[in-house]
């Protein structure tokens, strides 16, 4: 689900995210596929191209279909950057194989986040 358009407000994005509600499945494929045909239709286009994704849920696509989007994506000269919560033992695996199909030029990363009492971002940063 798309919360907000491109936009350079950082208020309606703090917006959006605190309207997220927790649930549904995930099209972890689908999700990049979108956000590659957003880049496609960027308004900048001296500016790099990265994908930030938060993963939270367990992926239900296979190795081999992560590989081949991780070889369009690096292809389209797209970086992508992943952190893993929540699921990251049934995650990690299919993550690091799509990391590395994307990974050229070591622009992309995956953060795997270990379960436990903490702030995600503190985490992050």
């Amino acid at each position: 689900e798309v919360l907000v358009n491109l936009t350079s407000d950082f208020g309606s994005i703090l917006t959006s995210i605190h309207k997220a509600q927790i649930g549904g499945t995930i099209s972890f494929s689908a999700s990049l596929n979108v956000a590659r045909l957003a880049l496609k239709h960027r308004q900048n286009r001296n500016q790099k191209q990265r994908i930030i994704v938060f993963v939270g849920s367990p992926i239900t696509e296979q190795v081999k279909e992560l590989v081949s989007l991780g070889k369009k994506l690096k292809k389209n000269n797209v970086s992508l950057d992943i952190i893993n919560f929540g699921q990251e033992d049934e995650n990690t695996e299919k993550l690091e194989a799509l990391i590395e199909a994307v990974n050229g030029d070591n622009t992309s990363h995956l953060e795997t986040v270990p379960p436990g009492p903490h702030v995600l971002s503190d985490i992050l940063v």
